[in-house]
């Protein structure tokens, strides 16, 4: 987690609570914000619990609120209807004598309070349809606040969404495409917000799920079903799950499927007929943002426990979090991840990539993660954004952030990898794997503001694993079996990442996202004839069937020799059985992933593995169908040290 998550300021000493039965403790001379009460145990050999409640300020945001006792981690705590405590509930004794705490764990700054700008558009849960023009239809669905009852759960949550489809569908069936929005305040009235659900008179829901609407309006233009479902529910209910509601979540994604394969085969309300015939259930996508980033992963797990599964062709989060560490593959993925994010300032969504590489072998599906620097959290939610003028929205930019985007320009961002995520892995649109491999930036996007890492499928065709750094003996030895030799090298080691053994020493390995999990090669040089040699054996090593080489990588900050030094460089080698070799610069490819990333007196940042991409187009001269070794070449920069995973070449999806 992020070394700069703030701590909530109710730090008090508890007395000990009433021996028997249900009791409160509040301190005199104390301030009463933090009270205790016992809740007698039931049944023989129970063990008696504790409610937890803190004042003070606790909006619903993306990550959960952290209830400590003397530092050390008690519980999660669930934020009141309206705002002003924290709940707990808690089996360990040591509340009777700490001093409680609460910490979010997302980190950032505490929200401002928006000021309005202009009048709050009413939702409308039963609106018909609408036509917004540019051949585009948008309609909501609402079948009751109490509609449908998950797992786990006590009580029951709504099916509503906003559908946007194209006017008259003409094009015959459609990509079914859901959306789902994260935690947030779940009723408004006027300027004030509570969580709770349903809401009571008189608030009324606020309409989450109409945030992305400037994304499904493109989408359907292009062709798309496209249904962003309100979670308002879930995020109430789920608050009290032991995974925070995230296969909840899931699960009501699987309805929402469910009533969509009923509209198109049968019709019925509200739609009637307009369906029927015109959803394609063989393309089915997801995308998820904050929490709802972890739910679309849960809701490919929980389509694939059905006995008969839809199958989820495309899964995105987007600034997500990752509470329970679930895991997809085979299933086309990516997952974006802010820069500036504020509320998941940890950037944890990028467990879901680290971890499902190599998990399946033969995996045919491809992976991407999208760092967008200047990104916050809130802005791709134009609801959660304050020019909405609804309640609750705020700027959630953090501290380790020097550049940010305005909502309008994140906006614009968000809807070209969402959109271009559709077309390219529901729609099979070729020309869009440069910008999913990292070729290229989506059109209109400027290449300085995202760096995308790309992961081929596990097919030979598509990828050839050179050394992943997954173990210690990738050290020695490649994987197609060949041998790797290090010369003029001052540091070599592979580290396995985590936290008692962090890649990145010192104060700087807070800042590395990837903990815990990502395991890697640091490699260090002194002077200009630093080199890793990675050897291919004989007649493995045509590689004409590929586009790239590439691998991620990271100048590590726990080390002074990279200090001073706003950028590294260095140089690929690939030679043939000849001995013939030819040489290319990161410098003339892009080196932006090998950026010092700390900066500042108290060196704030992320340490992000990034990847850099040598097209096999720039080795002239060298034969490409007997490639013999590969060789890193620290020879363009006088000290260095930086870390290194997955280098393989590639090729497009296909």
């Amino acid at each position: 987690m992020s070394a700069f998550k703030g701590m909530t300021t109710a730090l008090f000493a508890i007395a000990a609570l009433a021996a028997m039965g249900e009791a409160s403790a509040a301190i005199a001379g104390q301030d009463d914000r933090v009270r205790i009460v016992r809740v007698p145990a039931k049944g023989e050999g129970a063990t008696p619990a504790y409610r937890v409640r803190v004042a003070g300020r606790f909006p619903p945001r993306a990550e959960r609120y952290e209830v400590l006792a003397d530092g050390r981690l008690l519980t999660y705590g669930t934020p009141a209807a309206n705002g002003r405590a924290v709940h707990a509930r808690t089996a360990d004794q040591g509340v009777l004598d700490a001093r409680i705490s609460v910490r979010y764990a997302g980190g950032g700054p505490a929200p401002l309070r928006p000021t309005p700008a202009g009048r709050i558009p009413a939702p409308a849960p039963g609106r018909g349809p609408v036509d917004l023009g540019n051949g585009v239809t948008r309609a909501v669905y609402h079948l009751g606040n109490r509609a449908f009852r998950p797992s786990e759960v006590r009580g029951k949550v709504e099916l509503t969404a906003a559908v946007h489809y194209p006017t008259g569908l003409p094009a015959g069936p459609s990509p079914l495409v859901l959306f789902m929005h994260g935690n947030h305040a779940t009723c408004f009235r006027g300027e004030r917000v509570r969580f709770e659900w349903p809401c009571r008179d008189p608030f009324r829901p606020l309409p989450n799920y109409a945030g992305y609407d400037y994304i499904a309006a493109r989408l359907a233009a292009r062709g798309y079903i496209v249904a962003s479902v309100s979670a308002n529910g879930i995020n109430v209910l789920g608050e009290r799950t032991r995974d925070t509601g995230m296969r909840q979540r899931g699960e009501l994604l699987d309805r929402h499927v469910e009533l969509w394969r009923r509209w198109s085969r049968t019709g019925g309300f509200p739609f009637g007929s307009t369906f029927v015939g015109e959803v394609d259930l063989s393309r089915i996508g997801t995308m998820g943002h904050s929490r709802g980033g972890e739910g679309v992963v849960w809701h490919r797990i929980v389509d694939e426990e059905r006995a008969r599964p839809f199958g989820i062709d495309a899964v995105l989060a987007l600034a997500p979090v990752d509470f329970t560490r679930a895991l997809i593959n085979e299933t086309a993925f990516a997952v974006v991840l802010p820069y500036c994010d504020g509320d998941v300032s940890d950037l944890q969504g990028v467990h879901f990539f680290d971890d499902a590489r190599y998990r399946v072998p033969g995996d045919p599906t491809p992976k991407s993660t999208v760092t967008v620097f200047g990104a916050n959290h809130n802005f791709f939610n134009t609801v959660w954004t304050p020019a909405s003028g609804y309640p609750g929205a705020f700027n959630d930019r953090s501290h380790p952030c020097r550049r940010s985007l305005g909502a309008a320009a994140q906006r614009r961002m968000g809807a070209s990898y969402v959109i271009g995520f559709f077309r390219r892995y529901l729609s099979a649109e070729t020309e869009l794997d440069p910008i999913w491999t990292g070729a290229s930036a989506p059109p209109g996007i400027p290449r300085r503001q995202s760096l995308v890492s790309y992961l081929a499928p596990s097919e030979p065709a598509k990828r050839l694993d050179l050394v992943r750094f997954t173990r210690r003996r990738d050290l020695r030895r490649t994987r197609p079996g060949g041998r790797v030799i290090a010369r003029g090298l001052s540091v070599r080691r592979w580290c396995r990442g985590t936290f008692r053994k962090p890649c990145v020493r010192g104060n700087g390995s807070s800042a590395d996202i990837h903990l815990e999990g990502l395991s890697r090669g640091v490699f260090g040089w002194r002077g200009n004839r630093g080199v890793l040699r990675m050897m291919i054996p004989t007649g493995q090593g045509d590689v004409t069937g590929f586009d790239a080489l590439q691998f991620r990588t990271v100048p590590n900050p726990g080390y002074r020799a990279n200090r001073g030094l706003a950028r590294q460089d260095l140089a690929v080698a690939l030679v043939d059985g000849s001995g013939d070799s030819a040489e290319v610069l990161a410098s003339e490819v892009g080196n932006a992933a090998l950026a010092y990333p700390l900066f500042g007196r108290y060196r704030l940042g992320h340490v992000i593995l990034n990847q850099l991409r040598f097209p096999l187009s720039r080795f002239v001269g060298v034969d490409l169908t007997d490639v013999r070794a590969v060789e890193l070449r620290f020879s363009r920069t006088q000290r260095g040290v930086i870390d290194i995973a997955d280098l393989a070449f590639s090729a497009p999806p296909g």
